[in-house]
């Protein structure tokens, strides 16, 4: 902690939002130590202000943030609390609000629906479209999109209406649909969730009671859904909860959830709200900087103390296996000069590439991980994922500790866990340690018999079922993962020397000594889809606005000139326009 502060004191504008009083809004560019900025204000928060038994919650948009955000509070000593939440909005919406709420308000049967996995949203929106529209046509296609987009942004009649009626009809037999099954969806979640607290001030006051504090993570990559929470429990009510956010517009990438990065924007804005906007990147050397500060072409710039940095373009006239190889020598030659393999990264724009990518790598002998695309990260997949390196990879190796294991594997049973089911996941670890080639599926299905089944019952862990259900899945060879035996679901967990490969997407909030990115070609970034399409195209600009900032020491960039498609069409589009933008093609 003392380190903490120390730290925060060196930047006068990390110390003012650390010192500000009443509601914050912190806009931080990338390596901008926001995330340090956060973790200590609500450690600090919960030793001096917020005494028990009140607590706070700390709200990020992914699993694996939410472990980060809980690791850096421990780090800084902070103790557990039952009034303590540290997670994902979703699960905030679902412990916080509904499960806790539904049957007073007279939602019991709200509260017992299970969450929908994909095949049955596919279902219900199959139904529903066919209710409406009767059997599907080509006048179908974008209807489950349009549907989807309105949920995610909680859109207000009005703009239901200007979609059109059958839009609006789909979204209510959908609905309707689910509600037969017993299931609800995410979206539907955050909207009950929203409407909870919106509309029943005994909600706000048990909520404020409760949580004296909010500090979001990432605010711009929420849902609309967070927001309207936001202004509830902390502006639009006397409540007493303060907020504290962090975020950066520039680096807003997952429009396709509905959010708006606009609104973090609109909420520093406000009159009862501080703003204070950080300009110091402590990662990327100046090279680095200088080249991203030109590609996003905001108002604001990034600066930083860090000398060197390099930025390279090399054009690969054989396309995008010509890339792959030349990724391949970059990644030997940081090897020589005794960079660790896990301060590598390769990015590609699309699933398809990174694993192409992910292929040429281990074709030449690089232990490279890339993120299935099969099933999200929840605090179960993580933990399966960790079991299966500890076991076949080792401590040192893998980089999980069996304590910690234990102590997730506790977690996760609640209830069911008992010391029986401890020592059962020990043995059949250590028994799995001499079957490296052994069957993932097979494996986790071992694990879910001795306990995880259990305890994956409980409706709070409805989201862990899902995509352990989907990972068992994806791994007795039904949606084609890449691996199949204990190995190389363990590489996926392992932490140290192995080359990470991942979309531009999904390397936010991760950062390299070094970064290779692949396929800088128009049509595919920015995407064909985002030509002419403004908004598209802004965020396009900014995915490879963050996948430059991933780097402290150097980006090499590759491009052929051309885009490359499955069917083997190639088309000549030129190196991608942000490149010529920059001057590097």
């Amino acid at each position: 902690m003392s380190e903490s502060l120390a730290e925060l004191r060196q930047n006068e504008r990390q110390w003012a939002a650390f010192e500000s009083l009443g509601h914050t809004a912190v806009l931080a560019p990338p390596g901008s130590g926001k995330t340090k900025l956060l973790t200590t204000r609500l450690a600090i928060d919960l030793a001096e202000r917020i005494r028990l038994p009140h607590g706070a919650a700390c709200i990020t948009l992914t699993n694996p943030a939410a472990n980060e955000l809980r690791r850096r509070l421990v780090q800084l000593g902070v103790v557990s609390r039952s009034t303590l939440f540290v997670g994902t909005v979703h699960s905030f919406a679902l412990r916080c609000i509904i499960l806790p709420f539904a049957s007073p308000l007279g939602e019991s049967e709200l509260a017992s629906r299970g969450i929908a996995d994909s095949l049955s949203l596919d279902a219900a929106f199959g139904e529903a479209i066919r209710a409406v529209y009767g059997l599907s046509g080509t006048q179908t296609r974008f209807v489950r999109s349009t549907v989807e987009y309105h949920r995610r942004r909680l859109s207000a009649q009005a703009e239901w209406l200007r979609a059109g009626e059958e839009i609006q009809q789909v979204n209510i037999e959908f609905e309707a649909a689910l509600r037969r099954r017993g299931l609800l969806d995410f979206d539907g979640m955050i909207a009950a969730a929203v409407s909870f607290v919106e509309d029943h001030p005994v909600v706000r006051k048990v909520l404020s009671s409760r949580f004296h504090g909010l500090y979001i993570d990432e605010y711009q990559d929420l849902s609309p859904g967070l927001d309207r929470l936001v202004r509830a429990l902390c502006l639009a009510h006397s409540t007493g909860v303060s907020l504290f956010a962090v975020g950066d517009p520039d680096q807003a990438v997952y429009g396709w959830t509905g959010t708006r990065p606009e609104l973090l924007v609109e909420l520093a804005k406000r009159s009862d709200v501080v703003e204070v906007r950080l300009e110091e990147n402590y990662r990327c050397g100046e090279e680095i900087i200088r080249v991203a500060n030109r590609v996003h072409r905001s108002s604001t710039s990034m600066r930083g103390e860090r000398s060197g940095g390099t930025v390279s373009a090399q054009k690969c006239a054989g396309g995008f296996a010509q890339q792959c190889e030349a990724a391949v020598e970059v990644v030997r030659q940081a090897e020589r000069s005794g960079t660790p393999l896990h301060e590598v990264v390769v990015i590609a724009s699309t699933n398809p590439r990174c694993e192409e990518a992910a292929r040429a790598l281990r074709a030449e002998g690089i232990s490279t991980f890339v993120r299935s695309s099969d099933y999200r990260q929840t605090e179960a997949t993580m933990f399966l994922e960790g079991a299966a390196a500890w076991s076949v990879l080792g401590r040192e190796s893998s980089g999980h500790r069996l304590s910690e294991l234990q102590r997730l594997w506790r977690n996760l049973l609640g209830r069911s866990w008992s010391r029986e089911k401890a020592v059962a996941l020990t043995a059949l670890l250590l028994e799995s340690r001499e079957h490296k080639e052994g069957s993932a599926a097979s494996f986790i299905s071992s694990i879910r018999k001795i306990g995880l089944d259990s305890g994956l019952i409980a409706r709070s862990k409805s989201e862990d079922a899902i995509e352990v259900s989907r990972m068992s899945r994806a791994l007795e060879g039904r949606s084609g993962a890449i691996g199949s035996t204990i190995e190389e679901i363990g590489e996926r967990a392992r932490r140290q020397d192995r080359v990470e490969v991942t979309t531009m997407t999904s390397s936010k909030g991760l950062e390299f000594d070094v970064v290779i990115i692949l396929g800088m070609d128009n049509k595919h970034v920015p995407d064909f889809r985002s030509l002419g399409d403004a908004a598209k195209m802004a965020e396009d600009r900014r995915k490879f606005y963050v996948s430059l900032t991933r780097a402290r020491s150097s980006v090499h960039i590759f491009y052929s000139g051309f885009a490359e498609w499955s069917t083997g069409r190639r088309d000549f589009a030129g190196p991608s326009q942000f490149l010529r933008e920059i001057d590097l093609a």
